[in-house]
């Protein structure tokens, strides 16, 4: 290879593939950022509709095989955890230890 085949190999091409190259980088982020969006939107739609158990009368706490307390431990859980899912959990092992 001589110095000018090397120096033409090893030359930057401009031939649209960094805008390519930032398109693709910025629809990655677009899609990040909707996905983000959309998991947020289903954590508050899962919280909402886990709420609705707040507030019952024991009876319906005794019927789901939980306590008050559980249902009130599970409301304060951070927004990214499932509330219903791990007040099942705690069901399930209460149940097993019975």
């Amino acid at each position: 290879m001589t110095t000018i085949e090397f120096e033409q190999a090893h030359q930057p091409r401009n031939d649209g593939s960094i805008i390519l190259t930032l398109a693709k980088l910025a629809a990655s982020a677009a899609g990040g950022t909707v996905s983000a969006l959309l998991r947020w939107h289903r954590q508050r739609r899962d919280r909402a509709a886990f709420m609705t158990l707040a507030g019952k009368d024991d009876w319906v706490y005794r019927d789901l095989g939980i306590h008050r307390g559980d249902v009130e431990w599970a409301s304060r859980l951070p927004m990214h955890v499932n509330a219903a899912k791990e007040l099942e959990k705690l069901r399930t092992r209460s149940a097993g230890n019975l």
